[in-house]
């Protein structure tokens, strides 16, 4: 979704060098219209559209499909940032960028999602508790006392990689590489994503027992056995 019709062909000439099929929207409402007509495997987003802004679609959008979205967005702030992560958006890049670094990000995601989608067989136990709380990698949920856990599909990829890895420490560098196969970005991503999960599993956020920060190497998950 992108209003500018310059930027928009530009971009979409860099996706189509990678046998991309596309639709192009200038609008929220009719980046709606496509999403109904056709489930999109990625969304790249502009914040700033005529109309509805893309916050205000990325709500929207979250309703209905957890496709991964890439803003792309001459908006710089923190609040845009963590207002657009916070919605569901998977990662944020600003203008001006590099064409063929946005088209090396979006392919990316898209093999992120596939490779997560594959068989929860090959995970060690399909299920895993800790304190009050279950994830089952099948279903991909996280449920407390039988009450499912809502979270995001990024923050539910984050806390399940944490979980398995239960013990080890993974610097934000490491964990946007392994949990957004991604090895440039935005590493704040990776702390804004860590404190939504902490505000959703933690009886005090502000003094975790599971996702701990391990000061100056990253962030480790503290399982039910660690004191």
């Amino acid at each position: 979704m992108e209003d500018d019709r310059e930027i928009a062909e530009l971009i979409a000439t860099y996706l189509r060098k990678d046998g991309a099929g596309l639709g192009l929207a200038a609008s929220a409402e009719e980046a709606e219209r496509i999403c109904l007509e056709r489930a999109p495997d990625l969304v790249l987003l502009d914040l700033g559209l005529p109309g509805a802004d893309g916050l205000e679609f990325l709500r929207w959008l979250r309703l209905r499909s957890l496709a991964p979205v890439m803003i792309v967005s001459a908006r710089e702030s923190d609040e845009d940032k963590v207002q657009g992560l916070g919605l569901g958006a998977d990662d944020f890049i600003s203008k001006p960028f590099s064409p063929r670094v946005l088209a090396a990000r979006a392919a990316a995601l898209v093999r992120r999602v596939a490779y997560d989608a594959g068989d929860p067989s090959t995970l060690p136990g399909v299920r895993r508790s800790f304190g009050p709380y279950t994830i089952d990698f099948e279903a991909r949920l996280v449920s407390r006392g039988g009450e499912r856990v809502v979270l995001t599909r990024r923050e539910y990829e984050l806390l399940s990689f944490l979980v398995l890895h239960e013990g080890k420490t993974y610097g934000p560098a490491e964990l946007y590489a392994e949990v957004w196969g991604l090895e440039h970005g935005d590493l704040s991503t990776v702390a804004v994503h860590i404190q939504r999960v902490r505000r959703k599993i933690e009886e005090n956020p502000s003094a975790p027992r599971w996702l701990r920060t391990i000061s100056g190497a990253g962030y480790r998950f503290a399982g039910p056995g660690t004191p």
